[in-house]
């Protein structure tokens, strides 16, 4: 430092009231100091001391900033070159001013960048004299400085808060014993700043806390203030935004851990040396590491991955023993990453060393309640990343998990969140099911939880969870180990597939019913991949389930193409792996194969199904997918079954009675079960079946019944009673069809138009069937009011159809029965309509006409002459000459 003579007088001008003054003479000062040439060893002055203690009554009670300023700066330049001695006894002046200004709560320096200035200086202060100050155990400096560090890490400045935080390392390396009174407030404060916004804030505020808790004595007696203070704050800091932040914090639980895991000897022992205060948290710290060895990071699982291992070779050679001691048996699992890119977490626990493995498998059962608990958290990011966590941590520690305490714990924990509205949630618990299924040596306990779904502890977790379960548990999952549970997961995959069903019957528009079935569909295309051998039970078992899947229902329908609309790659690829597994070519092959034995599980209605139950839907599925095979055992199998469902006595309910009629009215209606059902089939189903359900009643219920009936009995009689089929009259027998001709001739003036319709097709039908005037003399008087009725029908195809019947009903009825009223009624309805405006309706009234007149000679000279009485009144006369010719010449 340069000659200052005229230092006092300086002095004596920095007590001047007259701001600009002082500002004048600190300026002269800091010029001199920092631009004079000479000496710049500013120890060797004599009165050095005397100006820092001027510069710092400066800091504490000059009111202008400026002043403040430069005396902050004049001071930085007097310290520079001190040595350590003259820097402790100037220390004594400045670190209390310093402290008080922003150490003080309000803060009695309310510019920032000021008291950000002030902790620097302090901060290089505790460097430049650190070799003086580490060899007193107790300094009125450092204490001061620790007490005043706690007021500044409240400041609300992000640097003032970072340069605190630093000094609070500093000093923690510099004097540590300077901590220990102010423990407490300084946690609470460091604690309250991980949160802060900016991540140099929290990656300083991290170190500084590392620091503390590794020297504070006072933590060994208050272990509390680390779980009650820390450790809450802690778990947030595995989900920070910032990369650097986790992956500083990955080595902080390093550094705990070593510290937590030091052991003592037997002679420390004695002396009365006790472990690390940190000792107790070995736990939560390891559960804290793998939530970051889960990180999607690459960067901070390494480091998570790097630490675990370093961890794990502190412990083994902290405890002077040999590893094998603590080993656990190591299951026989290829340490080969999953190709699946959620698996992140699982293929960086393979990494973890074996001594690393040891000291998790040790500890597994806290480390697993502290993240089951983890999982309360209502943050859902928070929630996906401790599955991942739980997932990594059952790929290290494999032996651990297999006891069914623990798979039951863990399958009903991934049950509840693997249905969570999050996709990273549910994500999180696909992870973790697939890495419970590769570990686990005995899958009998975890499939016997799953089979037990209704009942507790399960009883609350849906249906597609469960079904998300088998589907993820089966992923990784080895055949050698899953073979002896084959029977027991194919009952699975049906009472599944049957709640599935019951819930899609039972809700008009299930949320999750289609969900749940495109996951059964990839778990039984899992299961299948592992080759398992099936016996003939567990075969039909699992067509049973396939069947009240819609999408292999639909698949397995003769008509179904893998072009068609409805196709689904999903169900073709499984059904192609279902084949092959099978030794089967065809869809149709394999399901006739299964037949017998699906059938089979039908149970005995009592008195009948449920329209909603699975019994039902399975039912349903064989007539679409068999109908060859269902007509063949119809009279054996399925007319006990179907019979009651649609008789009105044993099945009061009209709707159940619809749907089973429509089902009734499908087989009958199949191709392949053309010429497949007996004459007594015929009967029966016409007896018990048709007649019936033809009663009328009021009301659009009884009507849908009555039209479900009249489409049965049309599928009956255009199926069964054809020439094609070799049945005849003397087959069947006439009374059924005399039972039914007044019956459908009340069904002709039904008010819905396909009931009117079907009702005609099936009297033409009944009437081509009876032989040439045989037909009764009621019947007669019964019938032809109500056909020539039909010819005023708003609907020409009615009307065609009434033409048909009318001329089936002439062909039958025996020339006696048309009396000359009765000819007379039909002949002039008919020649009204041999004018309409529809040329097929002409045509079809033409023949009618003439069969009229083929029935006699009476019936033949009454159309002639009513012919040409109206023939000329007609708009286009031509038809009505061309029937009056084709009469004469006949």
């Amino acid at each position: 430092m340069p000659e200052i003579p005229d230092l006092q007088h300086y002095l004596g001008d920095l007590e001047s009231k007259d701001k600009a003054s002082r500002i004048r003479t600190l300026s002269l000062l800091k010029d001199k100091l920092t631009l004079a040439p000479g000496s710049s060893d500013v120890g060797d002055h004599s009165m050095n001391y005397n100006l820092i203690d001027a510069l710092a009554n400066r800091l504490v009670n000059d009111p202008a900033e400026r002043c403040r300023e430069l005396s902050l700066t004049i001071i930085a330049e007097c310290l520079r070159d001190m040595d350590p001695a003259k820097i402790v006894r100037s220390a004594r002046c400045i670190v209390p001013a310093a402290a008080e200004r922003f150490g003080s709560q309000p803060f009695r320096e309310p510019v920032e960048e000021l008291r950000l200035k002030l902790i620097e200086t302090c901060t290089k202060i505790l460097h430049q004299a650190a070799s003086e100050l580490s060899y007193e155990r107790s300094h009125p400096i450092t204490d001061i400085l620790a007490f005043s560090l706690v007021s500044a890490l409240t400041d609300r400045f992000p640097e003032g808060k970072r340069a605190a935080a630093t000094a609070i390392s500093t000093l923690c390396h510099i004097a540590p014993w300077s901590i220990n009174l102010h423990f407490v407030a300084l946690m609470i404060e460091l604690s309250t700043n991980l949160s802060h916004q900016h991540a140099k804030t929290r990656l300083l505020t991290l170190d500084a806390i590392v620091d503390v808790t590794c020297v504070s004595t006072i933590c060994n007696a208050l272990p509390h203030v680390f779980r009650q203070i820390v450790l809450p704050k802690l778990g947030r800091i595995c989900m920070d935004r910032s990369k650097k932040v986790r992956v500083c914090f990955a080595r902080s639980l390093g550094v705990w851990l070593v510290r937590g895991l030091d052991c003592i000897t037997v002679a420390e022992e004695a002396i009365g040396k006790s472990p690390g205060a940190l000792h107790e948290f070995a736990s939560d710290l390891l559960a804290l590491l793998f939530m970051l060895l889960s990180d999607e990071s690459r960067e901070v699982a390494a480091m998570a991955v790097s630490e675990l291992n370093a961890v794990g070779i502190h412990w083994q050679l902290a405890t002077s023993k040999s590893i094998s001691k603590w080993c656990v048996a190591e299951l026989p699992l290829p340490c080969v990453p999953s190709v699946l890119p959620r698996d992140f977490a699982c293929n960086a626990a393979y990494l973890v060393s074996s001594a690393a493995t040891t000291l998790v498998t040790l500890h597994f059962q806290p480390i697993l309640n502290i993240q089951l608990a983890w999982l309360s958290c209502w943050m859902p990011p928070m929630r996906a990343h401790n599955l991942h966590a739980l997932a990594s941590l059952i790929i290290t520690s494999g032996a651990a998990v297999n006891s069914s305490f623990q798979v039951g714990k863990l399958i009903q924990t991934y049950g509840n969140w693997i249905s969570d509205n999050d996709e990273g949630v549910q994500g999180g618990s696909r992870a973790a099911i697939r890495a419970l299924g590769a570990v686990l040596i005995d899958h009998s306990p975890a499939l016997r939880i799953l089979l037990d779904f209704g009942t507790p502890p399960l009883a609350a977790v849906r249906n597609d969870s469960l079904v998300n379960v088998i589907l993820e548990h089966l992923r990784r999952v080895s055949a050698r180990r899953i073979a002896s549970s084959a029977t027991t997961m194919v009952t699975l995959f049906c009472h599944l597939a049957e709640a599935s069903a019951e819930q899609r019957a039972s809700c008009p528009m299930p949320s999750n019913a289609d969900a749940a079935d495109i996951c059964l569909c990839y778990a039984v295309r899992n299961l299948l991949r592992l080759r398992l051998e099936l016996d003939e039970l567990a075969l039909a078992k699992l067509m049973r389930s396939l069947l009240l899947l819609p999408s292999f229902t639909s698949a397995f329908l003769p008509t179904y193409t893998q072009a068609s609309p409805s196709s689904n790659y999903m169900v073709n690829q499984s059904l192609v792996i279902l084949l092959a597994h099978f030794g089967q070519s065809s869809r149709a092959d394999f399901v006739q194969i299964c037949f017998d034995a699906v059938i089979g599980l039908l149970p005995k209605p009592n008195p009948c199904y449920e329209i909603h139950t699975v019994s039902w839907l399975l039912l349903s599925a064989l007539v679409r997918i068999c109908p060859g095979a269902v007509a063949s055992v119809f009279d054996t199998v399925l007319a006990p079954i179907l019979l009651v469902h649609v008789h009105p006595c044993s099945n009061p309910n009209p709707e159940a009675r619809i749907k089973a009629l429509s089902l009734l009215h499908t087989l009958m209606c199949a191709l392949d079960a053309q010429g497949k059902f007996s004459e007594f089939t015929i009967a029966t189903l016409i007896e018990s079946a048709v007649l019936p359900n033809l009663v009328w009643y009021t009301g659009r219920t009884a009507n849908s019944t009555r039209k479900a009936a009249l489409a049965v009995l049309h599928g009956v009689l255009h199926s069964a009673l054809t020439p094609s089929t070799g049945l005849s009259m003397e087959q069947t027998g006439i009374q059924p069809i005399l039972k039914l001709l007044p019956v459908l001739g009340t069904s002709l003036d039904e008010y819905d138009t396909s009931s009117r319709e079907i009702s005609l097709s099936c009297l033409t039908t009944l009437l081509n069937c009876l032989p040439p005037t045989s037909l009764q003399l009621n019947s007669v008087l019964e019938l032809y009011p109500a056909i020539v009725k039909r010819l005023d029908d708003s609907l020409d195809d009615i009307r065609l159809e009434a033409c048909a019947t009318f001329s089936a009903f002439a062909r039958v009825t025996p020339p006696n029965a048309l009396t000359e009223t009765i000819l007379e009624y039909c002949i002039e309805h008919f020649l009204v309509h041999l004018d309409d405006a529809n040329v097929n309706v002409q045509s079809a009234v033409f023949q009618a006409l003439l069969t009229i007149g083929s029935v006699g000679p009476l019936a033949k000279v009454m159309l002639s002459r009513k012919v040409s009485e109206i023939s000329f009144s007609h708009r286009d006369p031509a038809l009505a000459i061309r029937l009056l010719n084709v009469l004469n010449l006949s």
